[in-house]
């Protein structure tokens, strides 16, 4: 059973399933109204991308304007959590909603984000050559 997203700020430590080897931590804060920034950390990939999922659809679908996905503690990033990104893209798309994607100095979002280029409206590119 997957527990249920909670409001305002907490941190969700999402274990990964026994076969990942892994684990992802999400923290969802609130800097401003109608902004929300989702920290991740950890491990994304098949075992975690789908509590990822779940936590970027709630609150694109919450009242959020904005919402900034920060990548900066990801130690591993497959295409799994490529696909949330892009599915939240789509949804924050379909909501009126502004996405920010921030890959910060994370090596494993970097190495996929130049093998696969995204479109997410501010990948900054610059952060990513550094």
């Amino acid at each position: 059973m997957v527990p249920q997203p909670r409001p305002a700020d907490h941190a969700l430590t999402v274990p990964a399933w026994v076969d990942a080897g892994g684990h992802m931590t999400l923290r969802v804060l609130r800097p401003a109204p109608h902004t929300v920034r989702v920290r991740v950390s950890g491990e994304v990939d098949l075992s975690t991308a789908r509590r990822l999922d779940e936590v970027l659809r709630s609150r694109i679908r919450g009242n959020a304007e904005e919402i900034v996905i920060d990548l900066s503690g990801v130690t591993f990033f497959s295409v799994a959590g490529l696909n949330s990104l892009l599915r939240a893209q789509l949804l924050a798309d379909a909501s009126g909603a502004h996405l920010v994607v921030e890959p910060g100095r994370s090596r494993a979002v970097r190495r996929l984000f130049a093998l696969l280029p995204t479109d997410f409206d501010r990948v900054v590119n610059a952060r990513m050559a550094g």
